[in-house]
């Protein structure tokens, strides 16, 4: 049964997880209350905002049906099949932003030619005209060839180059010798759309089309990145993604081969049970007779686009997941589900939380060893 093909999310203890010592569990714990405190703020912002009442929950079931019988539901990889072909951008420009010790940081717009798939685009509505434009600050090394290019994919809410080079350790990276492009993902940063009330928020409303075609746009615009830099750069190419830029790292290592890394820091597996676990709590649905979704209902709907739809594709030793052991914010369920399905690659269980990844410096040492020795492989 095509059901069957739903991973479940088995609760992860922290007897599952590797042992720590007394001072790492002090860390972690702190994350853990962060994360926490973070984690109620948003429950109390997504209940005000974005959760639907219950009546409206048929025209949510509506913006579903596409994705649950038919073709996207019987062979799900039809909804990225762009992957599978080179895509070029429409246009490309490019402005110089700053020097950097070594090198150059420049801005770079791509027009994607982008659209809905057919089946979403009843639910779409108009696009904004600045949908369609790709934004990428694009580190490089002069006059010199990069060891390699990271691809950073940031979290939800970011999208601002200057946020995301400190997280995802950019400065770390070039240093070292890697061109690093930031890329900012669809609707966040400078691409959020002016009737939106925060960067992303078009990731986070609770409308299951509109939702898997972000999703799909954002793997339609790396995936367009990608070809771009194997046609100008003569390095390998891989992705460091955080948070949302995690999952969308993990479903990209199911949908092709040829990415040189993958590094998922903190990713969610299953968009579905993050929104259930936000319905669950909704002040709206605790003494209604109307039910909100289901677990399972939502899991389902969001299933297009899960990592744990598809297989891995990317050698078992290109891959290594970063998991925090107190993130409350993306439950270590997630990630663990994810290295579980991947056939146990490399994962790396750092102290601290989604919201507060201590010990920093380890954690990149992790991350560049691993990508070093990937690039090595590839020369």
């Amino acid at each position: 049964m095509l059901e069957s093909m739903l991973l479940d999310l088995p609760k992860v203890t922290p007897t599952d997880l590797p042992a720590e010592g007394w001072g790492d569990w002090m860390l972690t714990r702190i994350g853990q209350t962060l994360d926490g405190t973070m984690l109620q703020a948003m429950g109390y912002a997504v209940d005000a905002l974005l959760l639907p009442r219950p009546e409206h929950l048929p025209a949510l079931r509506a913006s579903a049906e596409p994705l649950l019988q038919g073709e996207l539901w019987n062979t799900p990889r039809t909804f990225f099949d762009f992957v599978d072909r080179p895509v070029a951008p429409v246009d490309h420009t490019a402005r110089t932003l700053r020097a950097l010790r070594g090198g150059v940081a420049i801005a770079r717009e791509f027009t994607t030619g982008y659209g809905p798939h057919a089946r979403l685009e009843p639910f779409m509505g108009t696009r904004a005209a600045d949908t369609d434009t790709l934004l990428v600050e694009h580190w490089m090394h002069e006059p010199q060839c990069p060891a390699a290019t990271v691809v950073a994919l940031h979290g939800f809410t970011m999208g601002y180059p200057r946020m995301d080079a400190f997280a995802m350790f950019a400065g770390q990276f070039f240093e070292r010798g890697f061109d690093v492009a930031l890329v900012t993902l669809p609707f966040h940063g400078r691409r959020t759309p002016k009737d939106a009330r925060f960067s992303g928020e078009r990731f986070a409303v609770p409308h299951v089309a509109k939702l898997a075609d972000a999703a799909r746009q954002a793997v339609y615009e790396v995936h367009l990145l990608l070809c771009w830099l194997r046609q100008t750069v003569d390095a390998p190419v891989g992705l460091l993604g955080l948070s949302l830029g995690g999952y969308l790292s993990s479903l990209m290592a199911g949908l092709t081969d040829d990415l040189d890394f993958v590094v998922p820091m903190v990713p969610p597996a299953c968009m579905g049970d993050l929104a259930w676990r936000f319905f669950n709590r909704s002040r709206h649905y605790r003494n209604e007779s109307t039910p909100a979704f289901s677990r399972d209902e939502l899991r389902k709907a969001y299933r297009v686009h899960s990592p744990l739809t598809y297989a891995r594709q990317v050698p078992k030793e290109r891959v290594l997941i970063l998991a925090g052991r107190g993130d409350q914010i993306v439950p270590v369920d997630h990630p663990h589900t994810l290295w579980r399905h991947w056939g146990e690659p490399d994962i790396e269980w750092f102290s601290g939380s989604h919201l507060a990844p201590f010990r920093r410096g380890r954690l990149f040492a992790r991350i560049h060893s691993h990508i070093q020795r990937c690039v090595d492989a590839a020369r």
